[in-house]
């Protein structure tokens, strides 16, 4: 009778993994085949930037950034003193050269513009979350204060920087990818 008890029992396990594995099936996420995407698509952060400022009545707020400046150096020989003559003997004394090394701005500096959020969405509470949310990342080891301080600007530019925004400004997209906005689709 003990056989049949121990029968029974792997049956029951059996069919009590089989029904998880069919429950855990049902909570895919939704794939395009069925209508819209679960998630928003991945984009980096530098796709945000814009090269025009935002109209004064565009939606949102923006904060402005600098773009790196790619700087050239160059090196070349200047003439110190011209090669001379001696008048009467003829003899020349070769020209002097010294080495200037310059340095000049090819590109960047242009101010590009990148939408964040808004001063009255920055409350201690949003913030102390996006400590958190930083934290869970391993990018913020302070403690949870709400503030914005030079350890969470520093965490924010480390989450930020790979993905091609080099900025210790919070992103409205890189707070939503966080989850402290709600994803809006348009």
């Amino acid at each position: 009778m003990s056989h049949d008890t121990s029968s029974t029992r792997r049956a029951g396990r059996v069919a009590l993994v089989f029904t998880g594995l069919l429950a855990l099936a049902g909570c895919q996420e939704e794939t395009a085949s069925q209508g819209k995407p679960s998630r928003p698509p991945a984009q980096t952060l530098s796709e945000v930037l814009m090269e025009r400022k935002p109209a004064d009545d565009a939606q949102g707020c923006y904060a402005e950034l600098k773009a790196p400046a790619t700087v050239e150096t160059v090196t070349e020989q200047v003439l110190a003193r011209p090669e001379t003559t001696d008048p009467a003997t003829g003899v020349k004394t070769p020209a002097l050269y010294r080495t200037e090394t310059n340095h000049r701005i090819v590109k960047g500096g242009e101010a590009m513009w990148f939408r964040v959020p808004c001063e009255a969405e920055m409350t201690p509470d949003f913030i102390a979350t996006l400590q958190r949310a930083l934290a869970a990342r391993a990018l913020y080891f302070g403690p949870v204060t709400g503030e914005m301080d030079a350890a969470t600007q520093g965490a924010v530019r480390a989450y930020q920087a790979p993905r091609g925004l080099l900025s210790p400004v919070l992103s409205y997209r890189a707070a939503q990818e966080l989850g402290l906005i709600v994803w809006v689709e348009k």
